[in-house]
């Protein structure tokens, strides 16, 4: 009786944590935003381990960062799942509508958000 008791309860903790966990997502915000102005990128990385990193990928960031030829951000992982930093839009970035994916883990997070830059 014991036994399956504490099977009971750890079944159910492995389902609270479960349904605790968001799925992966990424926003943007301000969108619109002026070039050279600040945006903030936040989101889930559910499935990456706290203090891993992020790296979220956009035509719309300076190249401080680059993945695979492409200016990237870089944040960490925290509890839950969670992720988010702050970037500036570079002063002469092109007005326009850009993706941002994001990688964890050596994967794709497989969400996508989008920026929209004014002049």
């Amino acid at each position: 009786m014991k036994a399956s008791l504490a099977i009971a309860v750890v079944a159910a903790g492995w389902a609270v944590t479960a349904a605790m966990a968001a799925p992966p997502s990424i926003s943007v915000a301000p969108t619109p935003v002026r070039r050279g102005h600040s945006v903030v990128v936040r989101g889930s990385a559910d499935g990456c381990t706290v203090g891993n990193t992020v790296t979220l990928i956009s035509r719309a960031f300076s190249h401080a960062h680059d993945f695979a030829g492409l200016p990237a951000v870089l944040t960490k992982v925290r509890a839950g799942g969670a992720f988010k930093v702050s970037t500036r839009i570079p002063a002469g970035k092109k007005p326009g509508r850009y993706t941002i994916t994001a990688r964890c883990g050596g994967g794709n997070l497989g969400v996508s958000a989008h920026v929209k830059v004014l002049a």
